[in-house]
């Protein structure tokens, strides 16, 4: 996961905050980030939320990267 990854979801989640669809491009983009079997029967929020939620675990596993940094 990278930053990339994070804006991808984050862009689903404002798409669908406002109301609208978000761009089937950004919805295939989060289906390649996590298991389709796995996560088939979460909603696309959820599914955004838990790209995110990967994507900040695997931050803060980075090397060299302090846990002060993310709080």
């Amino acid at each position: 996961m990278n930053l990339s990854d994070l804006r991808t979801a984050l862009r689903v989640l404002a798409a669908l905050t406002g109301k609208r669809h978000p761009d089937q491009s950004d919805i295939d983009a989060l289906l390649n980030y996590t298991d389709p079997q796995a996560n088939a029967a979460l909603g696309l929020d959820e599914l955004a939320c838990t790209v995110i939620h990967q994507a900040l675990k695997h931050r803060g596993e980075a090397p060299g990267h302090s846990e002060a940094v993310a709080r």
